[in-house]
């Protein structure tokens, strides 16, 4: 009986030792760098936190046609990044990804980064969830 414990213990131990490990975060790590950085809760409520827009101390809330408004105007058009918030769904997730890809490529930018938004509001270190280059 003993004999059979160990084997069994020994077999559970390699067998966890040889599962393969998840893949690792790659987390944002070029706020320095983005032309533009969006905060997006929904096509009413989005915030852009680089360059800032804000009412008094406040970040402004911007609808998404604004802040599209917003990435015209300014110069730069390397990296945009939008925060994004947690979706119900992964169809929905896609959906307000592709639209904003298509939205911000088709003012130029060369690439854009989307990242998962906390309820800090760093955004270096924010996992990144996807982008288009």
């Amino acid at each position: 009986m003993k004999v059979s414990a160990s084997l069994l213990f020994i077999v559970l131990l390699v067998t966890a030792c040889s599962t393969p490990q998840t893949s690792q975060v790659v987390r944002f790590h070029e706020q320095d760098q983005a032309n533009i950085i969006v905060r997006y809760y929904s096509d009413e409520t989005s915030y852009v936190v680089k360059p800032q827009r804000t009412e008094g101390v406040f970040l402004s809330i911007l609808r998404r046609d604004d802040v599209l408004d917003v990435a015209k105007k300014l110069p730069g058009r390397g990296l945009a990044v939008v925060i994004l918030v947690h979706y119900p769904s992964q169809d929905t997730a896609d959906a307000v990804r592709t639209k904003w890809a298509s939205q911000l490529t088709g003012l130029g930018y060369q690439r854009v980064v989307f990242l998962r938004g906390f309820g800090s509001s760093q955004v270096e270190g924010l996992p990144i969830l996807a982008q288009v280059d």
